[in-house]
């Protein structure tokens, strides 16, 4: 298999159709009010029914209560939830699903993250203004020991586009990758033709 493809920041239902129709193999929805893409459980269950049967559907959120994020998963029909924020080992694993933790690799705690029982890891960029979707590169040096001391499966995200992204995927090596802004035309619309050239950059390696 070659490496996992996910496109997230999704907001709107025809962004939705146009991106499932070039094959990544997961969709990011962010349920946190803080993102300028931020939607609403109800508006990803509509847009799902146009979507792909196999197409893994992620809801990503930061520090929502249990009852927030369970809500979300059954209203929505996602596949997997992506936690983007300080959440314990404890909350995280009180969850019977697949799921997905953040890590920022200038902040993470090293005997704490052995503690997280998760399908995989994100790596991503750090700002002070937002979990996720910075645009800010990731350390690629720090990404590539991360993925090799660690056992889980790991996903690259930061600061990825269609023109490093096959870089970082040599220099990294991680199992998969994420990306938002660098495939948008402004936040929460996403520019189809680097969406292609993104995807098209991953299958290629």
């Amino acid at each position: 298999m070659g490496v996992f493809v996910k496109i997230c920041g999704m907001a709107s239902g025809e962004d939705a159709r146009e991106v499932a129709a070039l094959g990544p193999d997961a969709m990011g929805f962010i349920f946190w009010s803080g993102s300028k893409r931020s939607v609403q459980p109800e508006m990803v269950a509509e847009w799902s029914k146009d979507l792909p049967d196999d197409l893994i559907k992620a809801g990503v959120f930061v520090d929502a209560g249990m009852d927030e994020i369970s809500r979300a998963m059954d209203t929505a029909g996602l596949d997997l939830i992506q936690l983007h924020g300080s959440e314990t080992p404890e909350f995280v694993n009180g969850f019977d699903c697949r799921k997905w933790k953040a890590v920022h690799l200038d902040r993470y705690q090293e005997e704490t993250i052995s503690d997280y029982r998760v399908d995989a890891f994100l790596v991503d960029s750090y700002s002070i203004g937002s979990p996720g979707g910075t645009g800010l590169i990731c350390d690629w040096e720090a990404a590539r020991r991360f993925v090799r001391e660690h056992s889980v499966p790991v996903l690259l995200a930061g600061g990825l586009s269609p023109d490093n992204v096959s870089s970082a995927i040599r220099e990294v090596q991680p199992w998969g990758v994420d990306v938002v802004s660098g495939v948008e035309k402004s936040p929460g619309r996403k520019d189809i033709e680097k969406v292609r050239a993104f995807i098209q950059a991953c299958r290629n390696q």
